[in-house]
């Protein structure tokens, strides 16, 4: 069946039309590795979107009593903890659902097509979002399972393009980009979401917004897409070259030795090394909006700009340690490994104990650690992340390690349900900041 969907993308010599801007003649995996970043940041918003407006789905309290840090009205909790609960474990068990069979789609039918019906399942439920939580809070959850469902799609989607079409020397510029889905999901979901909320169309165009954007995005991807780089009608022989250099032949039908991977002392390392990094950021991703408004008083509006801001910086130390883990050559692969891990996960899970302690009366302090923290973890692309490729680069099934990262994902989705009490026990009502 993959042998059918690649030929029907393979196109003809004559057929191939060189791009007609002469500064992305060579440079098409580039637009890919644009394309395919959005798409996948663009999954993530379509997940992240409740964590925000459930600070913002409740009626307003008119209560004169009862004000927030702001002077803007409190709103009553739209759901209770349990409810919230639910809503965070649909999507992971729709993300550990999808897993697997997403790798075997992937592995037949290749990521354009694939890749393309995940955003489709994304895009929809994302639109009936407000429908749902209007209509009864059941068809809400049903709509959380399926963006669950087309999360499932992310990571093995960043394998499969970094094996297809990143070059060797350009591995980490490649991790660092489509690993980043999360922090521009952030960057983009939360500040839109904060101004939405408190605009005139109200919570439900938070989700309208998200839906046309991916939908216009997944239809980007197929339409320019494809599986295999040979086949891409504006890839030139150049580019070819240098994608292919170094890579040896590709066995794409060795069958994948699953008891070696799960066995292997440095998959389990990356493993343990993304289930912890991952409990970090999800936590901070889940629960960062309700924990900077409810506990350190801010507003919604800046609620959204505060969690968008080290999301931005993550980001930015994210590349930049990517490309140095390219670029320096003073350090065998492995020393750099150590040393980005290191300081991604040990620095990071300092400063998350640091901010535990911190009082609310001191919400400065509390957000400079929030910064450390999420600029430390971005050297995790020089890490775990770049030793997933490079190790499963002698493995025909490099999407194993990153839906093992998907499972990690899920594992603390329902950590956070059975500890969400204890974190935030009142709901928004029972707060008041002078």
């Amino acid at each position: 069946m993959k042998e059918v969907a690649q030929m029907k993308e393979e196109i003809d010599e004559k057929d191939r039309k060189p791009s007609c801007i002469p500064v992305l003649e060579n440079r098409q995996r580039y637009i890919v590795l644009l394309i395919g970043t959005l798409c996948i940041a663009s999954i993530a918003s379509n997940m992240t979107v409740i964590n925000f407006t459930m600070i913002c789905m409740g009626a307003p309290v008119n209560t004169s009593a009862v004000t927030s840090s702001a002077d803007q009205p409190v709103r009553a909790a739209a759901y209770n903890n349990e409810q919230k609960s639910i809503i965070m474990w649909a999507a992971a068990v729709g993300t550990l659902t999808a897993a697997w069979p997403f790798h075997w789609f992937y592995m037949t039918f290749g990521a354009r097509s694939v890749f393309f019906f995940a955003g489709a399942v994304s895009t929809i439920s994302t639109a009936v979002m407000p429908l749902a939580a209007h209509a009864h809070f059941n068809f809400l959850v049903v709509a959380r399972f399926f963006q669950g469902v087309s999360f499932g799609a992310d990571f093995a989607a960043i394998g499969l393009i970094v094996v297809n079409w990143a070059s060797l020397k350009q591995h980490g510029l490649f991790i660092s980009l489509l690993s980043s889905f999360s922090q521009i999901s952030v960057m983009f979901t939360m500040p839109v979401a904060g101004e939405l909320c408190e605009s005139q169309w109200g919570w439900e165009s938070v989700y309208y917004v998200h839906a046309v954007l991916s939908g216009v995005l997944f239809v980007i991807w197929f339409w320019y897409y494809r599986n295999n780089p040979v086949n891409h009608p504006k890839i030139t022989e150049n580019e070819l070259e240098k994608i292919h250099r170094g890579k040896g032949e590709i066995i794409e039908h060795e069958k994948a030795p699953i008891a070696k991977i799960l066995t292997n002392s440095v998959m389990l390392a990356v493993w343990l090394s993304a289930f912890g990094e991952l409990m970090m950021s999800q936590f901070i991703v889940m629960y960062g909006p309700t924990f900077l408004k409810e506990v350190l008083g801010f507003a919604v509006n800046h609620t959204g700009y505060f969690v968008a801001v080290p999301r931005a910086l993550h980001l930015l130390f994210k590349i930049v340690s990517g490309v140095a883990s390219d670029r320096i050559h003073f350090w065998s692969e492995k020393t750099k490994m150590r040393i980005f891990n290191t300081i991604a996960l040990m620095v990071s899970g300092a400063f998350f104990c640091i901010l535990g302690y911190l009082p609310k009366e001191h919400a400065s302090l509390s957000l400079v650690a929030l910064l450390i923290i999420e600029c430390s973890t971005g050297f995790i692309c020089g890490g775990f992340y770049k030793c997933a490729t490079l190790v499963a680069r002698f493995v025909p099934v490099i999407s194993n390690i990153f839906q093992k990262q998907i499972s990690d994902n899920t594992l603390t989705s329902y950590f956070l349900k059975f500890n969400s009490s204890s974190v935030f026990p009142y709901s928004s009502s029972h707060f008041s900041f002078s």
